[in-house]
């Protein structure tokens, strides 16, 4: 799960449908009020939470919005995928 907390605005908890160690694609729902918040090129602070004994990227980590793409197939078909690439370091637990 990600967490994007933006000034003055609720918590978003959004699920992972992708990650690497470049960055995340998160789950938004397209009527979401994030994606008016957002723009491409808009930097972040974010809160990556992984599940126990997953050993990949997880924290609290600085990040750029690279795309807002829908998604055309799948169960998740209408929903977007925000594409977030990591500005800083990652940690591995």
């Amino acid at each position: 799960m990600v967490e994007i907390k933006l000034p003055g605005n609720p918590i978003y908890q959004l699920k992972i449908r992708d990650i690497s160690y470049e960055g995340v694609g998160v789950l938004v729902r397209p009527d979401s009020k994030l994606l008016r918040l957002i723009e491409i090129g808009h930097e972040i602070s974010i809160k990556l939470v992984l599940p126990r004994n997953y050993t990949g990227p997880s924290g609290n980590l600085r990040a750029r919005v690279e795309h807002v793409t829908e998604i055309q197939d799948s169960p998740y078909r209408g929903h977007m995928i925000v594409g977030l690439s990591w500005l800083t370091g990652i940690n591995s637990r």
